[in-house]
């Protein structure tokens, strides 16, 4: 989603998006009623993009092809950056991205991405207008800070978000991250700023991050909120189309061939899990998903292969 990128930087002196129009629906506000509240995405400061705009063409084929057919795309919104505070903190982001690049020294040191978090309808304006004065609802378990999903799971940023309504009315951000170097935050971590200065940002995974950990020190200076999507979405939200099942092996089981592969620091996390779980603390759904981010699916399903057919629950 490079090209999302657009001359919003150079240009953000112009009152004119290129693409976009200004809201006249209000269509995050009401959709049962649109033209009940008119002015939401003014009021927001945001400008909502047709069909047919680059932008939301992609964001809108992104967001499908993550949520597939159980949610309703309703309305994309954009930041256009109309207000001197919004103005303000777009320069503040570039100005964090060139120290970052300058820290590293390397071109695209400053490695900015696409991410999402889910926000509450009453929250919107403040985050907006001020930024972020805490790290949303998340459980804790990667250390404090704003978690925010990659922009190719959607999904996995909505399931954790609460309906507005009885509707499923929901709401997402798309943010610009300032991840420039990255390292990994376990699960089970308390950690609530960069372990050095070598770092600036945490994740569950190098390779294929599932979490983008942003510390509650630089969530105002290294995430900027650039478009928001309205979902209607089902109580029973789905997590993944692909749900890792395996309902005849053990949890014992399967943490004694984790230790074969993992180490100790995480084979008690995960126990610890396990025995929050017996203790009806969390839900086995809720339990298999924390051992999924600490293990990764691949590896599960190796085990899975490897030691399932020699256990019968």
């Amino acid at each position: 989603m490079e090209y999302l990128r657009t001359e919003v930087e150079a240009n953000f002196h112009d009152s004119e998006q290129e693409g976009s129009t200004i809201s006249e629906s209000g269509s995050c506000d009401s959709y049962s009623d649109r033209r009940s509240s008119p002015s939401f995405a003014d009021e927001l400061g945001l400008m909502e993009l047709l069909e047919g705009d680059k932008a939301h063409d992609l964001i809108f084929r992104n967001c499908k092809s993550g949520l597939g057919d159980q949610c309703q795309i309703l309305s994309i919104l954009r930041n256009g950056f109309q207000t001197v505070g919004s103005r303000a903190k777009l320069k503040t982001f570039q100005i964090f991205q060139e120290a970052v690049e300058k820290k590293h020294g390397v071109v695209g040191g400053a490695k900015v991405k696409y991410g999402w978090c889910a926000v509450k309808k009453q929250e919107l304006k403040t985050i907006l207008d001020y930024g972020f004065s805490q790290p949303l609802r998340n459980d804790g378990s990667f250390g404090r800070g704003l978690y925010l999903s990659p922009d190719n799971s959607s999904l996995d940023c909505l399931k954790d978000s609460a309906s507005e309504s009885d509707d499923g009315m929901r709401f997402l951000l798309l943010c610009r991250v300032l991840l420039g170097k990255s390292e990994i935050v376990p699960q089970g971590s308390i950690q609530s700023y960069p372990s050095s200065q070598e770092f600036d940002s945490g994740v569950d995974d190098l390779a294929s991050p599932k979490k983008y950990i942003v510390w509650s020190t630089h969530m105002n200076t290294h995430v900027l909120p650039e478009f928001l999507v309205c979902v209607k979405a089902p109580f029973n939200l789905t997590r993944s189309t692909t749900r890792l099942k395996s309902p005849w092996m053990a949890f014992p089981v399967l943490i004694k061939a984790l230790s074969k592969f993992l180490p100790p620091s995480q084979i008690l996390i995960i126990q610890k899990h396990y025995k929050d779980q017996q203790n009806r603390r969390i839900s086995r759904s809720q339990l298999i998903q924390r051992v999924r981010s600490i293990t990764g699916d691949k590896l599960l399903v190796h085990i899975i292969k490897a030691f399932g057919h020699k256990v019968q629950q």
